[in-house]
């Protein structure tokens, strides 16, 4: 079917079967309710994680809620489409909105990391903690705006062709640029994590039950969201309507699952929970009175950033 006679589509008819929509497939009302529902109740959960923890980590938590709020949207318009694929409002919010959501979940990572650095020790990387988060979180913006005008302009493809095509070059470089931008931030993390370990071998071992969580919760959730840049990427190579487009299971399982997972455990493992030990800052580092005075004074200097 040409674009163009998609374009006259509105609902499934002999003329118009699913099988012709940019997907191919109606999509699954049971698990995408499912999925809608679970990013709903996360986004509810961050909603009160706000309220709690505003003056420590109010721009973590605000981050993770609007990529479950995003994420919440966009499972909703795919139950718009399992109603109807021809829906044409509903395909471009989903695809938009999954799209961008994620984007949300990696700049709350970022978030975490100026803090970690200040608490295990600056000496042990050779970039200032400040750095650790606004570089990262600008890159990530650059490419959730380039994913968000690129998304906007792929589906718009069954009438304007051209501009589809453009959209999905846009939309490739945005999630190419956002796994690049985690790989690096993940190999530096890495890089940080092994020098600390070189030279206080046992510093992992005698870390607080709940900060071990914690650190362990954001290794999975930087794995699982980086997992499903890698995957949209090839996706959206193919096109929209591409074969990998159309399969509906690889997408529930390496989007819509990989997402959901990662919302989850930052919405459980909050780090106002589980991270106290920053917090208090009795600083990892130094043990006497005064450093512990000193960290804390420039701890309440701080905490409002993350």
């Amino acid at each position: 079917m040409s674009n163009e006679q998609r374009g006259r589509c509105e609902k499934i008819s002999p003329d118009c079967p699913p099988e012709n929509t940019i997907y191919g497939y109606v999509p699954n009302m049971g698990g995408n309710v499912f999925l809608s529902v679970v990013f709903g109740i996360c986004t509810l959960v961050q909603v009160y994680f706000l309220i709690r923890y505003w003056r420590l980590w109010k721009g973590y938590t605000m981050l993770v809620l609007l990529g479950s709020l995003l994420e919440c949207c966009g499972y909703a318009g795919r139950i718009l489409m399992s109603k109807n694929p021809w829906d044409a409002a509903a395909t471009s919010i989903q695809f938009v909105l999954l799209m961008v959501g994620p984007s949300f979940l990696a700049a709350a990572l970022y978030m975490t990391l100026r803090a970690l650095v200040q608490y295990f020790g600056e000496q042990y990387t050779k970039l200032p903690a400040r750095l650790w988060t606004w570089p990262f979180v600008t890159a990530d913006m650059l490419g959730f705006f380039s994913q968000c005008v690129g998304g906007v302009m792929a589906s718009m493809t069954a009438k304007y062709p051209s501009l589809g095509t453009v959209g999905r070059v846009v939309m490739v470089f945005g999630v190419s640029f956002q796994a690049v931008v985690m790989a690096i931030a993940g190999i530096l993390a890495a890089d940080f994590a092994l020098r600390m370990r070189r030279e206080r071998g046992s510093v992992f071992r005698h870390l607080p039950k709940d900060l071990n969580i914690f650190l362990i919760s954001l290794t999975v959730v930087f794995l699982l969201v980086l997992t499903r840049c890698i995957y949209r990427i090839p996706e959206l190579a193919g096109g929209v309507g591409g074969h990998m487009m159309r399969q509906e299971v690889e997408f529930m399982i390496l989007d819509g699952c990989m997402i959901a997972i990662s919302v989850i455990l930052l919405s459980v493992i909050h780090p106002g929970i589980y991270a106290t030990a920053i917090h208090g800052r009795a600083d990892h580092r130094s043990k006497s009175p005064a450093g512990r005075y000193e960290s804390r004074r420039e701890h309440r200097r701080e905490t409002s950033d993350y």
